[in-house]
């Protein structure tokens, strides 16, 4: 396996051009481009986050269109999970926008759910709960929010104070940056591990404290 040294530097004008071609005979007919800018790159790096962030799992190109046979074939982006042994991981994505690094639980199950909205009703497990988001958001992490409830989840009070913490349906922080130049050096492999030991926080509590 080669030494991971950054993602390839048309990774962007890739995307760019899937989000206008996006079918299999053009992927076919592009392969090498993806495999050089992206495929390969994320193969090595993948390799050497095994050392410390294993097991780690590459997503395929390909979108299981089984699930959504009105979309493109081809995922508009590469991803992978690391660290998938229990109840948390991490997760970086690329694509044309830049970079994403994630952690946490993104479909967190009924009784995770249940069990998180028990702590956040009560002062010291809301206290505590903000007291871990507080140090990962100066790190520069956020909670996904995009799926959360409109109103209080049934059951709670909507008027509760800790009602944004009971709304959330996904347990998962997020950072994004716009394309970085260390995206296309051996930079790029620092960068996410110090990220996700910055998000580690919130790995470390969910496991703690949501058991599946």
């Amino acid at each position: 396996m080669n030494e991971f040294m950054g993602f390839g530097k048309d990774l962007v004008k890739y995307y760019l051009t899937l989000e206008e071609n996006n079918n299999r005979d053009w992927f076919h007919a592009n392969r090498s481009m993806y495999d050089t800018n992206v495929a390969f790159p994320l193969k090595a790096l993948a390799a050497e986050l095994e050392a410390n962030y294993s097991p780690v799992k590459v997503f395929r190109p390909y979108r299981n269109v089984r699930f959504w046979p009105d979309l493109p074939p081809l995922n508009e982006h590469a991803s992978l999970i690391a660290n998938t042994e229990g109840n948390a991981a991490y997760y970086l994505r690329v694509d044309a926008d830049g970079v994403l690094l994630g952690c946490g639980t993104w479909q967190p199950t009924k009784f995770q759910l249940t069990t998180f909205r028990n702590l956040a009703i009560t002062d010291s497990g809301a206290k505590e709960i903000r007291k871990v988001l507080a140090k990962v958001s100066a790190d520069g992490f956020a909670l996904t929010t995009d799926n959360a409830l409109k109103s209080a989840p049934r059951g709670f009070d909507k008027d509760h104070p800790n009602i944004d913490l009971l709304r959330l349906k996904s347990l998962a922080l997020s950072q994004h940056w716009a394309p970085p130049t260390w995206l296309y050096s051996r930079d790029c492999l620092t960068q996410v591990t110090s990220a996700w030991k910055a998000a580690s926080p919130w790995v470390d509590w969910i496991r703690t404290n949501l058991p599946e």
